[in-house]
């Protein structure tokens, strides 16, 4: 039975605790927040027998196996640098880091320590998207053309919020719109070769509409609209010259897919989640670690940064940029 430590005690962690706490293979061991009245209160609802008022004693307590990190991105490089260096194995919410270079020295810290390092892309281990890549891979719907999808809300109290907040590397591309980047790399296996991208920034430089299109050595174009001021269909759909696949409704959660060919329905699977969906990557996690791999080949180090290198590719263009503090890697 592995020990977990849960550093950060927000509102993704409580459905990553509720996903651990349906485990046979680990446990939620204790958590951590700089606010120990908010890390005991956590504690208390998902049986956690130690609480830390700080990160460092959560990470040097010797009884913790592997640590989930649930902070906002902008503070997950020092974390995770902090966690590997200790020899903890981490699961990491995405996107990893703010930036490709503090992802490579992340990886690099983990193989010389030899420590599972997992991006927690929820999607990726979700047996829907497995599925849907084998339904591409069988080519049920012929070569594929292009990918496209929405994600996004009119998110109604943005005042004060993390996603406005430059020193939190805020915006709609970092947390949304990396979906439709990671997807569209595990279903066709490529780097895009070419990135066209436009976004509309707020008077603090952070992005509340992008578009892009990003191009692949196959000729496949993926074009995604991320938006924290509409709302959106939230649909992805693959196209190929034969049919096509449909992932509606929150396609990253990854409940149901459709199979189209020509024009006609010919196949929907429904996946309904054991708890919540944060139960595969859990699983997956500790999987690496009784196995002794480093990761889960389905979000493997190099598919995280590929994808930070797609997104430091479309903030330059789009010139979305964050403070010095938190972009640098030393």
């Amino acid at each position: 039975m592995l020990n977990w430590g849960i550093i950060g005690p927000g509102g993704i962690a409580h459905q990553f605790a509720a996903a651990l706490a349906n485990s046979v293979q680990g446990k939620l061991y204790a958590v951590a927040s700089r606010d120990i009245t908010r890390a005991q209160a956590f504690a208390d609802r998902y049986r956690a027998p130690v609480v830390f008022g700080d990160y460092d004693s959560l990470i040097a307590d010797e009884n913790i196996d592997v640590i989930y990190i649930a902070t906002p991105h902008s503070h997950h490089f020092p974390y995770a640098r902090a966690c590997l260096q200790a020899g903890k194995h981490v699961l990491m919410e995405k996107p990893l880091t703010v930036n490709a270079q503090q992802t490579k020295q992340l990886v690099t810290l983990s193989e010389q320590n030899n420590c599972v390092f997992q991006e927690a892309m929820w999607s990726r281990f979700m047996p829907c998207f497995t599925q849907v890549k084998e339904w591409v891979d069988q080519q049920q719907i012929g070569d594929i053309q292009y990918i496209t999808s929405q994600i996004g809300f009119a998110f109604s109290h943005l005042q004060n919020h993390r996603l406005t907040s430059p020193d939190l590397a805020g915006g709609a591309l970092l947390d949304l719109g990396i979906y439709s980047v990671s997807i569209s790399q595990f279903l066709l296996e490529e780097y895009p070769t070419s990135i066209q991208a436009m976004a509309k920034l707020d008077d603090v430089g952070i992005d509340h509409n992008t578009m892009v299109n990003m191009t692949y050595p196959s000729g496949v174009i993926s074009q995604f609209t991320c938006t924290m001021a509409a709302q959106c269909s939230n649909v992805m759909t693959i196209h190929g010259k034969e049919g096509y696949i449909l992932i509606p409704g929150y396609f990253w959660n990854g409940n149901q897919a459709q199979l189209y060919q020509q024009e006609k329905l010919v196949e929907t699977i429904d996946f309904p989640h054991p708890v919540n969906g944060f139960e595969y990557q859990i699983e997956s996690t500790m999987e690496s670690i009784n196995l002794g791999r480093s990761c889960d080949a389905r979000m493997n180090h190099q598919d995280s940064i590929d994808v930070m290198l797609t997104l430091d590719a479309i903030r330059e263009q789009i010139d979305l940029k964050f403070p010095e503090s938190i972009e640098a890697v030393d």
